[in-house]
């Protein structure tokens, strides 16, 4: 996905869900990969990797 930088939040949620099915009790982790790009250098930053957990209810 590629964004116009922004201080504000990114909802990458709706676009989870339609490559991979929602989260839930069988599948409850969720792994991603990100990186920033200096728009102005095209400096790409190093490849973080995030982790969270589904529970019921969220």
């Amino acid at each position: 996905m590629v964004e116009e930088p922004t201080a504000a939040a990114v909802d990458i949620r709706a676009d989870y869900v339609a490559k991979n099915g929602n989260p839930n009790a069988a599948a409850p982790k969720i792994f991603f990969r990100y990186y920033y790009v200096n728009s102005s250098t095209g400096e790409k930053s190093g490849t973080m990797l995030a982790e969270c957990k589904w529970t019921p209810g969220a």
